[in-house]
């Protein structure tokens, strides 16, 4: 660990180091002060400990002791290199802590899959809440694909509406931002995005006409007076998968 330490060190005195060119001392002076904060969101070993240790004992305080186990470090070496610039992320720090505790349980040796340390990595805090969300419904979930058609010309202005709507965000994110989400997780294997398939006797109308589909083709109207705007929507599918579903009860 020392020895990756004194690595970092000199990677970051390297970065940080001003280029040799006639702005260079500025272009240096710039780049370290945009990237003198990140040395506080990486965590050293002994930080790293001492989250574990607590956490984690917190996890296990439950499981008899016959059942504890060392975690395979297929998951846990990995696991622990990714909490040093991830701890500070609640959301994700708390997944990992679960995922690590789950992985010393006997129990639940065969839930836990290395794979998934790497699907957190490629996480950011929307995404975990997005897919939290997702997961807390379970099963098929309507989201439509709307666009804001040019009267009957067959166009359409694509900056109008998110690709996926559900009818809802996450609190400080907006619905492209979800939207966004939602294509990343489904690209990561945890859920389905089924487009225009649908759900049995399920009605869509209340996503089609929900305040922010109806403030967006209001606010539009102002730009475009000239044009009949309206409302085209495909209507489709979101389902946490299998593999989702075993990923979510892994880092609970």
């Amino acid at each position: 660990m020392s020895e990756l330490k004194e690595l970092g060190v000199e990677v970051y005195k390297d970065v940080a180091r001003p280029a040799v060119s006639e702005v260079g001392a500025v272009v240096g002076r710039t780049a370290k002060a945009l990237l003198s904060p990140i040395r506080g969101f990486l965590w050293c070993w002994e930080q790293i400990e001492q989250l574990i240790e607590t956490e984690v004992q917190k996890r296990i305080e439950k499981i008899p002791e016959e059942q504890l186990k060392t975690p395979d470090p297929e998951i846990a070496v990995p696991l622990i290199q990714s909490l040093t610039y991830t701890a500070h992320n609640e959301t994700l720090r708390e997944m990992y802590i679960s995922l690590l505790a789950n992985s010393m349980d006997k129990a639940k040796e065969n839930l836990v899959h290395p794979s998934y340390v790497e699907i957190i990595r490629k996480m950011n805090r929307l995404d975990a809440l997005v897919f939290e969300k997702l997961a807390f419904h379970g099963g098929n979930q309507r989201v439509i694909n709307p666009h804001l058609m040019l009267g009957n010309t067959g166009k359409y202005l694509v900056i109008a509406f998110p690709e996926w709507y559900a009818g809802w965000t996450i609190e400080g994110f907006t619905e492209f931002d979800v939207s966004a989400s939602m294509v990343r997780l489904d690209k990561f294997g945890i859920i389905d995005l089924m487009y225009d398939r649908t759900i049995q006797g399920a009605s869509y109308e209340d996503l089609k006409n929900t305040p922010f589909i109806t403030s967006v083709i209001e606010e539009f109207k102002k730009q475009y007076y000239k044009e009949e705007l309206h409302l085209s929507a495909t209507e489709s599918v979101v389902s946490i998968n299998e593999f989702g579903k075993l990923f979510r009860k892994a880092c609970q």
